[in-house]
């Protein structure tokens, strides 16, 4: 069995996105009201859980909160569930001696999303539409394209546009991946950049969108005109939504091709070599912060580490200290002097030109073709492995293998 998520946006009318957000605006109430009672137990030395704190609004809701009667109460439910999440969450962090602890604040209307979560077994899809309890049918952009059983929906509400991401658990003997790794012998490396978002080994580069920098004057007009209106004013709405309605775009534009390349990746090769980039790490830099940002080359292995079982592919990460761009793919040698400002050198040893990310693509392909030997080889510690996980199944040599 495995679990995945579909995000589908909805085409509501008026009277359904009002209802969408009357509940959007109940769970929010819910989960306020919820806390309060949490920190009210925790101070009174009692134990909460957010099942006591639902028992409790379920004895008191008839009676204070009437208007709660008129929407699902798996929207209350949700509300104080992802409660208990949080604090769940809280809990762990503070136990793992994290630097952030992220204790559970008090939703605001003005600053958070509005979204509530159903559960599975109480919505019916069918095709382009769903079914939500006490509202009616709401129609869908696309139809849901994991059979199974829907596990939970959460809605929410994005620039204007609201959307469903629905949670299916799925039989792999019911569903097939539309895109199955086709040659499975071919080997890439992959080596990801701020000018050209990928280079293949095979010579292919894929440019980088770039698309906040062609939008940058259109979002610093559009900020600086919503600073200048008057608070609460509905022109100042209006142009907020443009800029909300803008930043959905450059999201989308973005999120379009990195999942197109990470889909032709893993159905065009068995073997993927990546480095293990510290984004993190490179986004602290002034100089390269946004540019590091608009690339997305973290969101790139994140999508390929899901999509690589799903299609039969394996993806094998280099170690973050690996000199994929300082090592000869030629003879082998390291140059240690390589700056970031090169991008071609020469090797003193064997005389070879090198372009700098087309060398790094190449090492990387070589790591993924000796990890792909070891795997074939009969009583190997990468041989009969099935596929089919998420997990990474092996640690070897500085490198992480996702099959």
């Amino acid at each position: 069995m495995t679990t995945l998520s579909h995000r589908i946006r909805l085409e509501p009318n008026n009277v359904q996105r009002t209802w969408l957000l009357r509940a959007a605006g109940t769970a929010r109430f819910a989960f306020n009201l919820g806390l309060a009672r949490w920190q009210g137990l925790y101070q009174a030395d009692g134990k909460p859980s957010w099942q006591k704190i639902n028992a409790e609004l379920n004895a008191r809701k008839a009676a204070e909160f009437p208007w709660m009667l008129e929407l699902p109460w798996r929207v209350v439910n949700g509300a104080l569930e992802d409660l208990g999440r949080a604090f769940t969450n809280f809990f762990r962090r503070v136990k793992s001696s994290a630097r952030k602890k992220g204790y559970p604040p008090f939703k605001s209307k003005k600053r958070s999303k509005p979204s509530f979560c159903i559960e599975g077994r109480a919505l019916t899809f069918d095709g382009h539409r769903v079914r939500v309890p006490k509202l009616g049918w709401l129609r869908l952009s696309e139809p849901l394209r994991f059979p199974g059983k829907v596990l939970s929906a959460r809605f929410t509400e994005r620039a204007g546009r609201w959307y469903v991401s629905v949670q299916v658990e799925t039989d792999d003997s019911r569903w097939s991946y539309p895109h199955r790794c086709e040659n499975q012998a071919a080997v890439v490396g992959v080596d990801l950049g701020l000018v050209d978002l990928a280079v293949l080994s095979t010579g292919e580069r894929v440019p980088a969108p770039r698309v906040l920098r062609r939008h940058e004057i259109k979002l610093r007009r559009l900020g600086k005109k919503l600073s200048r209106q008057t608070k609460g004013g509905r022109n100042r709405q209006k142009t907020k939504l443009k800029l909300a309605r803008l930043h959905e775009r450059v999201a989308n534009i973005r999120r379009d091709v990195t999942h197109k390349l990470t889909a032709r990746l893993v159905r065009e090769f068995r073997w993927i070599g990546i480095e293990d980039l510290n984004v993190q790490g490179m986004a602290a830099n002034r100089c390269l912060a946004k540019s590091v940002m608009d690339a997305a080359m973290g969101e790139v292995g994140r999508q390929l580490d899901y999509k690589a079982p799903l299609a039969g592919s394996t993806v094998v990460r280099a170690d973050r200290w690996y000199a994929s761009s300082k090592t000869c793919s030629a003879c082998g040698v390291v140059y240690d002097d390589l700056s970031l400002d090169e991008r071609r050198w020469t090797c003193d040893a064997c005389g070879t030109e090198h372009d700098r990310d087309d060398n790094a693509s190449k090492n990387l392909k070589r790591m993924a073709e000796a990890h792909s030997a070891t795997a074939r080889c009969p009583g190997s510690a990468g041989a009969g492995r099935e596929t089919g996980t998420k997990l990474p199944v092996g640690r070897e040599a500085g490198i992480r293998v996702f099959t």
